[in-house]
C-alpha cells in the first residue's frame, strides 16, 4: 500500500471504508466523521509501514483497529458535559417548596377527639413503644388481641375525622 493509483490501495479503500462507516454509525457517528476517521487511519498506517515501527499482517484490520481507537476518542471529545451549575436557574426550588401546607386543625385535636382512652393506647404503642401484650394489661383490656382490635379502631375514628375535615376544607 504506498499512494495513489494503487490497487492495494484502492482495494483497502473500497473494503475498508464501508465497514469503518458502520463501526462509526453504530457508535453514533455520522458518515462524514467515518470519512475524516478512515482517512486519519490510513495515513496513520501509512506512516507505521513506512518507519517499520509494526508487523502489519492485515491492511484492513489494522486500519478498523485504529479507526476504532480514534472514533472512541472523537466521540469521548466530542461529547458535551454539562455542570448542573450551568443550569441551576432551569432547576430552581420553587419557592413554596419548604412551607409546609397549611394545617388547619393540628393532629393532636383528632387524637384528643377520638377519646381519652385512644390517645393513652395510641400513645403507649406509637410513643413509648410498649408490646401490645404490656399495653392490654396496663390498659385493661381482656387480650392482647382485645387491645389490638381497639388499637384499629381508635385509628379508623382518626382517619374518619381527617377525612372529615378534609371534605369540609374542600367544600369551602
Amino acid at each position: 500500500m504506498t499512494m495513489h493509483n494503487d490497487p492495494i490501495f484502492e482495494s483497502v479503500y473500497r473494503d475498508t471504508l464501508p465497514k469503518v462507516a458502520r463501526m462509526v454509525h453504530r457508535m453514533g457517528g455520522d458518515l462524514d466523521t467515518a470519512k475524516d476517521i478512515f482517512h486519519d487511519a490510513v495515513i496513520i498506517c501509512l506512516e507505521k509501514k513506512q518507519q517499520n515501527a509494526v508487523n502489519i499482517g492485515s491492511d484492513q484490520a489494522y486500519i478498523l483497529g485504529i479507526a476504532r481507537i480514534l472514533c472512541l476518542r472523537r466521540l469521548k471529545d466530542d461529547r458535551q458535559y454539562v455542570t448542573i451549575h450551568a443550569h441551576e436557574d432551569d432547576y430552581g426550588i420553587p419557592s413554596d417548596f419548604y412551607d409546609p401546607p397549611p394545617v388547619s386543625q393540628p393532629v393532636i385535636s383528632f387524637l384528643k377527639n377520638a377519646g381519652k382512652r385512644c390517645l393513652q393506647l395510641l400513645q403507649a404503642f406509637y410513643y413509648d413503644k410498649l408490646p401490645m401484650a404490656e399495653i392490654a394489661r396496663h390498659l385493661q383490656y381482656k387480650t392482647q388481641h382485645v387491645a389490638t382490635v381497639q388499637k384499629y379502631k381508635c385509628l379508623e375514628k382518626i382517619r374518619e375525622q381527617v377525612k372529615q375535615t378534609q371534605h369540609e376544607e374542600a367544600a369551602l
